[in-house]
């Protein structure tokens, strides 16, 4: 009943504010008289105001977002072995499911190593630079897993690999705010998403085609697009070419409210990464046991799972650059509270429905939050970092999804043993929880900018 109280008065006042600020009667007040009745004429003005809205969400963003972008698309295209690495550790190598499992358990690691490693090391060595070094190191690193035979041998080549390709995700954040203006981080954040879902949707498809030939093609295939990857960086970018940072670095150290400290003596921030880490914790069953949920709760097939893991792709893809767009000028914290509400709540309504149709109205609500709770932590974190530690912060920030890529399959899959249905339960508690805890951290940071001044 709580909660049921909560959501409703909840809706209620985010209505309240949809209707205040809804973006498209705005349009019409840079458009000319003129022009208003030319587009009366030639079509329906509505749908122009409708274009001209998606238009205004892609407009704006610099070429070097773009790139970076394309570039991450190119990479994450080729993202082939992860998704198949426990079918190829038990049907290649014979390995069973508890060993395929402590293997990629192994890769988490590394996750976590190469997390942490690549905030060090973006400062001194710049965050283009580094990006380019990791995805070219990366590629000897995949062609040589095929060939590795013994579990020791196997086990330090996914560490080694796992560095090297999750180092890059703090170089990659650092280098998207450093490259967009301040107003459009946001934005930025949610192309480097977009691009990065395209790719991984597309990539695994092809994957699964390639496997049924040899899993070695797996391992080529994904050095090579990191190969690429690599060399589109250095084409566009150059190898010395680092952006200007002096200006950067001024303007961030005048800034109220900003640290120069260690992130981990950032209060605030230790907030925001426990209440991240406590949503994607649940998010992070998407691939774990939501699948299997799936099957033996709902009797889908794997043709009808990948639908409706298509469903999240085709929303983000269409609609998270206008969302984005849409509540630019709403608080950031109160967004990204809603957000993580409704990703956690899609999740833990999946045991009161049974029909496809269900399943479907459940990725619709999760991906509604995904999309608004990724990118603008992401931007949060770019924010709320000084330019001489935003590498760390952005490392720290990405070892929130490494932790978390540790937690979810453990805690997901001993909690489903012992009841299918106790996680999706619990994950209507963290809706809760993360909801009160980002609205109470939003509170503490305007206290924070009120005793800090103008």
């Amino acid at each position: 009943m709580s909660l049921n109280l909560l959501g409703q008065s909840g809706l209620i006042h985010c209505e309240s504010e949809i209707w205040q600020s809804f973006p498209l009667g705005n349009l019409q007040t840079d458009i000319r008289p003129s022009e208003v009745n030319k587009q009366t004429l030639n079509g329906n003005p509505m749908a122009n105001d409708i274009s001209g809205f998606y238009r205004r969400a892609y407009s704006g963003l610099p070429a070097d977002i773009w790139v970076m972008s394309g570039a991450m698309f190119v990479n994450r295209f080729g993202t082939m072995v992860l998704p198949f690495l426990a079918l190829y550790l038990t049907e290649s190598r014979g390995y069973s499911e508890s060993q395929a499992g402590g293997m990629l358990s192994v890769y988490g690691i590394g996750s976590m190593i190469g997390s942490w490693m690549g905030g060090q090391l973006v400062r001194p060595i710049g965050p283009i630079r580094l990006q380019i070094a990791l995805f070219i190191l990366a590629v000897p690193a995949y062609l040589a897993l095929p060939f590795l035979v013994s579990p020791i041998a196997l086990a330090a080549g996914l560490i080694t690999l796992s560095i090297f390709v999750e180092g890059t995700r703090p170089a990659n954040s650092t280098a998207v705010a450093m490259l967009a203006p301040d107003e459009l981080q946001t934005r930025a954040f949610g192309l480097q998403r977009l691009a990065l879902n395209l790719g991984v949707s597309f990539g695994p498809a092809i994957g699964g085609f390639l496997a049924t030939v040899s899993f070695v093609w797996l391992f080529v295939v994904d050095a090579s697009t990191t190969f690429l990857c690599a060399m589109v960086l250095m084409g566009w970018f150059g190898w010395k070419r680092n952006a200007s940072q002096e200006g950067l670095d001024a303007k961030l150290r005048s800034t109220p409210g900003r640290s120069s400290a260690s992130p981990m003596r950032d209060g605030s921030f230790v907030i925001f990464f426990l209440l991240v880490l406590s949503v994607a914790i649940v998010f992070f069953q998407f691939h774990v046991t939501y699948p299997l949920y799936l099957r033996d709760h709902y009797g889908l097939s794997k043709p009808a799972t990948g639908l409706v893991y298509a469903v999240n792709t085709v929303v983000v893809v269409v609609f998270e650059m206008s969302l984005l767009e849409f509540v630019r000028k709403w608080p950031t914290m109160k967004v990204i509270a809603w957000g993580g509400f409704f990703s956690c709540l899609g999740f833990g309504i999946l045991p009161f429905g049974n029909s496809i149709a269900y399943c479907v109205l459940s990725m619709l609500v999760i991906t509604l939050g995904e999309m608004l709770w990724m990118p603008l932590a992401s931007a949060w974190v770019a924010q709320r970092s000084v330019r001489g530690d935003r590498g760390r912060y952005m490392g720290w920030y990405a070892m929130t999804y490494s932790v978390a890529a540790l937690i979810a399959p453990i805690l997901g899959g001993k909690m489903a043993e012992w009841n299918p249905e106790s996680f999706w339960y619990l994950s209507l508690v963290m809706a809760v929880f993360g909801f009160a805890g980002f609205r109470m951290l939003g509170q503490r940071l305007e206290a924070e900018s009120l005793a800090v001044g103008p």
